[in-house]
């Protein structure tokens, strides 16, 4: 009777978690190489877009960086304010001061040696400006810019990184 009762037990169920497990290998394979299509798909559509975009922003940080190495301020010489009539008008007088940012402290002592060389240099660019160009915004950037194209000659070295005007007074 024992082995009749043995025998009536029922079976073990089959392993049904093979089928579950194909299907969802089946279900994430399926999925994978749709997000790899895609992917690739967007890549090819705007990958240009995105390259693009990407150097933009290696640009801006290069520039980013040369502005601060620029940031950097060097020894600066302050010059004897300049005392000039005003071009096209004999009764109108201008003092002007102006500062001369230099590279380093050698340019500094180049730059005492020869300060009537450097006075004189601006003195020929201030001289032919008319009282128009002293007032306005735009005539003393360019003015400045004069400025440092005919002072920097005169530093065969590059040791000139900018001029400043400090002061203007008209009368």
């Amino acid at each position: 009777m024992e082995e009749d009762q043995m025998q009536e037990a029922p079976p073990e169920r089959p392993p049904e978690p093979k089928k579950q497990k194909q299907g969802f290998l089946k279900i994430f394979v399926i999925g994978f190489v749709a997000a790899v299509l895609a992917s690739g798909a967007g890549f090819y559509f705007y990958g240009k877009v995105l390259m693009a975009h990407y150097v933009q922003k290696q640009v801006e940080k290069q520039v980013q960086a040369k502005k601060l190495e620029k940031a950097e301020v060097g020894p600066i010489v302050s010059l004897e304010p300049f005392v000039i009539n005003v071009s096209g008008n004999s009764s109108r007088f201008v003092k002007i001061s102006v500062a001369i940012e230099l590279k380093d402290e050698k340019a500094v002592e180049l730059t005492k040696k020869m300060a009537p060389v450097v006075r004189d240099a601006m003195l020929s660019v201030l001289a032919a400006k008319t009282p128009e160009a002293f007032m306005d915004i735009a005539g003393r950037s360019a003015m400045k810019q004069e400025l440092f194209d005919g002072v920097s000659r005169l530093f065969a070295d590059g040791g000139l990184k900018a001029i400043y005007i400090t002061d203007i007074i008209m009368q």
